[in-house]
């Protein structure tokens, strides 16, 4: 099939062709063009027209939960059925998908869900985004995390991160998550157990992702050679040239934090405009204020956002990304973030991400221009997963 749109958004940060037409075969992008260049060399095709639209390539997000509903209301029953879970998150993820959302890293989640899920995907069970998964995460018994049920698994000591590592690759993980810091204590696991996870995993051929927030943990994982540090909410621009230099990527989560803020703020009006939000008004203001400047340093910055609250919005892409233009950068970098740079840090940059012959077709169609308006990424009309319009 042909499509065709008022424009192609590439998603290498800079090039939008006016005009353009991507022609989709078996799954891949096989030429991209102007309409009329399309017709003459592939004169078979349907054309499939969206005019006001834009063309781009399907939105990564690279820190999700699959499945995880400790937020909500009604967290007891869904813990209590299993079955219930798993619909819960098949229904989470068909709404991401619907939201332009066609590749997710799944940085913990209980019960195998995620392998699950990408299973019942092969077996055409079930319609949903690319899934990328680390499995349970790792912390230090009662370090971040260990209340997630089932989610996070405990460990001590060396050779007891290295063997939940085996266990997490037995069992299907694709990356390894590592949790070592939160809100109240700036650091937890030892430089040593750090080391000796990041050990394992480049000797097992796997990348692993790290959650750290203050400046101390945030350190001890730059050294230690995470591939990416999660939220990093208190990094300095002198540990962001560091991350550059050792190719570290962020996955900064501005919408776990910035997005709570600003419902609690609407919600208590503008007399309490001064609310204490505690540690998480302090965070969202910490990207506010740093962001461009973290930018700007050169390291990759990829999209995810964290979202497991209850009401929250599934898998918000697009309000990560109209953060990340509020914070400084262009919409075309922020669509960068969210396409290109995401599929580089997971090893298939070459494949996708991008709008470019022989990519995988995985594209979505939203009313608008976002290159101009960034707020047009909430605006998906189509979604093409494959290669198959949905």
């Amino acid at each position: 099939m042909i499509v065709k749109a008022d424009r192609v958004i590439v998603g290498d940060g800079k090039s939008v062709l006016e005009g353009a037409a991507v022609c989709v075969q078996d799954g891949r992008i096989a030429a991209v063009g102007t309409p009329q260049e399309l017709r003459s060399q592939f004169p078979l095709e349907d054309v499939i027209e969206f005019p006001g639209a834009s063309l781009l390539p399907g939105l990564i997000d690279m820190h999700v939960h699959i499945g995880y509903f400790g937020e909500r209301d009604d967290a007891s029953e869904f813990e209590k059925n299993s079955d219930l879970a798993a619909l819960f998150a098949v229904d989470s993820m068909k709404k991401t998908l619907e939201a332009g959302v066609t590749t997710v890293r799944d940085v913990s989640s209980a019960r195998g869900i995620a392998q699950t899920l990408r299973r019942a995907e092969q077996k055409g069970l079930a319609v949903i985004p690319r899934i990328i998964t680390c499995g349970q995460g790792i912390c230090m018994t009662g370090g971040h995390g260990w209340t997630m049920t089932g989610a996070v698994c405990e460990c001590d000591g060396e050779w007891e991160i290295r063997k939940a590592i085996r266990r997490q690759l037995r069992d299907g993980a694709d990356w390894i998550k590592v949790l070592t810091s939160e809100a109240y204590r700036g650091q937890e696991l030892t430089q040593p157990e750090l080391d000796a996870a990041v050990d394992e995993c480049h000797r097992m051929g796997c990348k692993v992702a790290v959650h750290a927030g203050y400046i101390p943990s945030v350190e001890m994982a730059i050294k230690a050679g995470f591939d990416t540090i999660e939220h990093g909410t208190y990094l300095t621009v002198e540990q962001a040239h560091e991350m550059r230099e050792k190719g570290i990527a962020w996955t900064p989560t501005i919408v776990a934090f910035s997005y709570i803020r600003d419902v609690m703020r609407n919600a208590a009006g503008e007399q309490e405009s001064g609310l204490d939000l505690g540690y998480i008004g302090e965070a969202a203001d910490i990207y506010e204020r740093n962001f461009k400047a973290l930018y700007d340093t050169g390291v990759t910055v990829v999209t995810g956002t964290d979202q497991v609250l209850g009401g929250a919005p599934v898998s918000p892409v697009a309000r990560e990304c109209q953060y990340m233009v509020d914070y400084g950068i262009t919409p075309l970098e922020a669509i960068a973030c969210a396409t290109r740079n995401c599929a580089e840090v997971l090893g298939m940059g070459d494949e996708l991400g991008q709008v470019r012959e022989n990519y995988l077709a995985d594209l979505i169609a939203v009313d608008g221009d976002p290159s101009k308006d960034i707020l047009a990424l909430k605006n998906v009309r189509a979604v093409i997963l494959k290669g198959e319009l949905l």
